[in-house]
């Protein structure tokens, strides 16, 4: 169970990265005032992405990263 433990932990931790990323990214792409303004105000990532519309799609998404992360851990111990 450890080893399956570790991997839903590394790769939830993976998934959660990608999507962090993949927001700037797209937040960027959208309104780079507003890429520059999630990187020093904390917090405001998550409102550029509701402002343009992609909010849902990256926190769908980043709650799975978080959930295998969990589920790793409850295997683990």
């Amino acid at each position: 169970m450890q080893t399956a433990g570790t991997i839903f932990i590394i790769f939830g931790m993976l998934l959660a990265f990608l999507a962090q990323i993949a927001g700037a990214v797209l937040v960027f792409r959208f309104d780079v005032l507003k890429g520059i303004l999630s990187l020093i105000v904390p917090g405001y990532f998550l409102s550029a992405l509701r402002q343009v519309g992609i909010y849902w799609r990256f926190l769908g998404v980043w709650r799975l990263g978080i959930m295998g992360m969990a589920i790793g851990t409850i295997l683990m111990s």
